[in-house]
């Protein structure tokens, strides 16, 4: 199936309608988990007031109140800080392979890019001490030599493509272990647009359907070292 100028950049306007709704939904999901924070700080404070007031110090409130914190929200902060460092590394990616892009699509390419630094903040904003410092450095290294090899504008999108399916592998993957259910309703509002991105750059390249929803149920998605296209970016070869 073959895309035409108008039709691929109404796609892309599709897309960006999804990504402010998703960015929307996850800023109302995550007020629960700053709300929770919030809530786990006033019970410190008031159980450090119980003990002495002499105890209530703004260094002393704020190890207790970390201290307090819920073992699975500092869990799911770690799950919120990898997939903000794997959402800057696609940023970067999106930078390096731009000049390979026709005048057709850099414009979506840079709006997809666009997305991807808007989904790393939202992340970062709850990721609380496991705030990404920087684009995952192992994912960047890891695809240096595929990017240093990329030649044409095709190339360019078929990397694009993979990236953007195991980013949304990522996330289904992460749906299966996140425990608070703000990061989880917050996470799921992203992934659909990582995987839109990848249909709309599937479509450009001229694949079929079924070429561009690969795995089926999410149920059945893998983590793995990012050498299978059809597997998301396991944590642990990344971290």
């Amino acid at each position: 199936m073959e895309l035409t100028q108008q039709e691929l950049h109404r796609l892309a306007a599709e897309v960006d309608e999804l990504h402010h709704d998703g960015m929307r939904t996850f800023r109302e999901e995550t007020a629960e988990v700053h709300l929770d924070a919030a809530r786990a700080r006033r019970r410190a404070v008031a159980g450090t007031a119980a003990v002495g007031a002499m105890l209530a110090t703004p260094f002393l409130v704020g190890g207790i109140a970390h201290a307090t914190t819920p073992k699975s929200m500092t869990d799911d902060m770690a799950i919120a800080g990898f997939a903000q460092s794997v959402e800057l590394a696609a940023v970067e990616v999106y930078k390096m392979a731009a000049p390979l892009l026709s005048a057709t699509t850099k414009p979506v390419a840079e709006l997809f890019m666009t997305h991807h630094q808007q989904h790393a903040d939202a992340f970062g904003a709850v990721a609380g001490t496991s705030r990404a410092t920087g684009p995952n450095q192992k994912l960047v290294t890891a695809l240096g030599p595929t990017l240093a090899g990329l030649k044409d504008e095709t190339g360019a999108l078929e990397f694009a493509f993979t990236l953007e399916g195991q980013a949304a592998y990522t996330y289904a993957g992460a749906l299966t272990v996140l425990q608070d259910p703000a990061y989880a309703k917050a996470t799921s509002s992203i992934l659909p647009i990582e995987a839109q991105h990848q249909v709309v750059l599937g479509l450009a390249l001229g694949k079929s359907l079924a070429d561009v929803f690969p795995t089926g149920a999410f149920e059945s998605a893998a983590l793995g070292d990012g050498t299978d296209p059809k597997a998301g970016l396991d944590p642990a070869k990344f971290s």
